[in-house]
């Protein structure tokens, strides 16, 4: 999973889903808490997983540091935006918001202690790396369907890994590009269509190469499946204003498709 944004009832609709498929590992790619009403149940909920594994994703480094990702405009034309001022405004109430939940709740180390990327092998000796947008970066490019290849090879350059999984875009991915398998869940917690929760569901099976299934091959033996799973996104919308959490007007807008 990726970018569940303390988003619980998209959370809780992915692990109904997953309890008939026999997950034994999770790896939860970043950008776990901000945005959402529930950060300290996601996380409550994150850590009672089997075999769970989590990095830290942008959002997660901002309700740490109080960073905010650089306007999408010229520090004067940001100085001259009200709209862009008082987003910017209420953007470091959330995270205030929700760095003081964390801390009341006794979870704040937690996040901070947060890799930056995950790794393992397959049998087959494949190695799988874990990371939030891309190897080295958790914020700029990530992987994604419209992305140019010679632009994902040069993001992708010197991973040493056959296969690359992250987050970040929100936007379901699997793509092979210069012998790398590149993957993205998708978002869990704000997902690109509205009330869909994204995951997504990997199986090893010998470790040898299988050139005849697209499903696999580059991959070392290693099957994909997107998931989507249908939540209740008003209900996160109520739950947003009911606790009175600074940005949930524009929050709402986004997890209910009504963002103009």
């Amino acid at each position: 999973m990726a970018d569940i944004h303390g988003n619980d009832v998209a959370l809780r609709a992915v692990l109904d889903d997953a309890a008939g498929c026999q997950v034994d590992r999770w790896w939860v790619l970043g950008d776990l808490v901000l945005f959402g009403p529930r950060p300290a149940e996601v996380l409550g909920l994150l850590r009672s997983l089997p075999g769970i594994e989590m990095l830290r994703g942008n959002t997660d480094r901002y309700v740490l540091t109080s960073e905010q990702p650089a306007p999408h405009a010229t520090a004067a034309d940001a100085a001259g935006s009200a709209e862009l001022v008082e987003r910017y405004g209420l953007m470091a109430a959330g995270i205030g918001w929700t760095r003081g939940v964390l801390c009341q709740a006794g979870l704040l180390d937690i996040l901070a202690g947060l890799p930056s990327e995950l790794s393992l092998r397959l049998p087959g000796g494949t190695r799988v790396l874990g990371v939030h947008a891309s190897p080295g970066a958790d914020d700029g490019p990530g992987i994604w369907p419209g992305l140019p290849d010679d632009q994902f090879s040069r993001l992708l350059a010197g991973c040493a890994a056959g296969v690359v999984i992250g987050g970040h875009t929100h936007i379901a991915t699997d793509r092979r590009v210069g012998g790398i398998r590149a993957l993205n869940p998708g978002s869990t917690g704000m997902p690109e269509r509205p009330g869909e929760a994204s995951w997504l569901l990997l199986e090893v099976s010998d470790g040898l190469e299988h050139h005849d299934d697209p499903g696999r091959g580059a991959a070392g033996g290693l099957t994909a499946v997107h998931r989507v799973v249908p939540y209740d996104a008003d209900a996160v919308a109520r739950d947003l204003r009911a606790r009175r959490h600074p940005n949930a007007e524009f929050v709402a807008a986004i997890l209910t498709g009504k963002r103009q």
